[in-house]
């Protein structure tokens, strides 16, 4: 699970981030930005995140995001209060060390197979990590990769969903094919950026092959239960930190069943092959 940019970072934070505050002895530092919509702002997201790697024993994270519904990341490259989060850093005074992005779910499906939401797509994550690395050029960014809708809402004729493919599977393909060409259109146009692809909504489709009785999904078969945050918050996490970090996390939200918990949490963990082909 871990890579090179995850081993360099976890490198940098834990042993050249300098002395630590009082109630930060034993952990290093850790500044996230989110930038998203409701699929970010559901149930906390970033504050799972955050408490997760709390949890670890290896971080103390600092968390801010700014979370618009429907917002595209081309949308937020415009966004004044977003933008002075992201020049202004984290509450320490220090910049943010990692940038989570997440793009709107319609437009990160048809991305793969429409000429203009593929544009939209690619130009909002360029300019966003553009626009993160002025503040830091070592700033590791993180493509947060969206879930395909829940399959009843092909049943209803869901317009929201039909433009995003002709099935929930056929949408999950294109959700991981349209994050891969953004990313790789992101670096080569931000030569040096550190990008990753965190595969969400790959793992969303693995509990959906092998626990079909499981819901992720808020009645409306968009957004996630509070189930599906916790899974989206375990996959962004082995993002940041690798299968060392996940292993030793321990907070649970107060109103998921650890039983639920440890279910997703062990998939996540018994497919590392998932992470390795993110992005690609």
């Amino acid at each position: 699970m871990p890579s090179t940019i995850r081993r360099l970072l976890l490198a940098v934070l834990i042993t050249l981030i300098g002395p630590l505050p009082a109630q930060e002895q034993g952990a290093a530092p850790v500044r996230i930005l989110f930038f998203g919509n409701s699929y970010t702002a559901f149930n906390k997201l970033p504050g799972m995140v955050g408490e997760l790697l709390l949890s670890s024993g290896v971080f103390a994270p600092h968390i801010a995001s700014s979370l618009h519904g429907s917002y595209t990341l081309e949308r937020h490259t415009t966004n004044a209060e977003g933008l002075a989060l992201l020049k202004q850093g984290a509450d320490d005074g220090k910049p943010w060390d990692i940038v989570v992005v997440q793009e709107q779910s319609v437009v990160s499906a048809a991305a793969a197979v429409d000429a203009d939401a593929r544009n939209l797509m690619e130009n909002g994550l360029s300019k966003l990590v553009r626009l993160a690395r002025e503040q830091n050029p070592k700033v590791l960014i993180i493509d947060f990769q969206v879930w395909s809708r829940h399959e009843k809402l092909w049943k209803e004729k869901d317009a929201d969903a039909l433009l995003t493919g002709a099935s929930s599977a056929e949408a999950s393909t294109r959700i991981h094919v349209a994050n891969a060409r953004s990313v790789k259109a992101a670096q080569e146009s931000n030569p040096g950026a550190q990008i990753l692809v965190s595969p969400v909504g790959d793992f969303w489709w693995l509990v959906h092959d092998e626990y079909p009785a499981l819901s992720l999904y808020d009645s409306d078969g968009s957004h996630a239960d509070v189930l599906g945050t916790l899974l989206s918050a375990y996959v962004i996490v082995g993002t940041i930190g690798g299968r060392e970090i996940l292993e030793n996390v321990s907070w649970l939200p107060p109103d998921c069943p650890a039983v639920l918990a440890g279910r997703v949490k062990k998939l996540i963990l018994d497919h590392p092959e998932v992470f390795k082909s993110a992005g690609k």
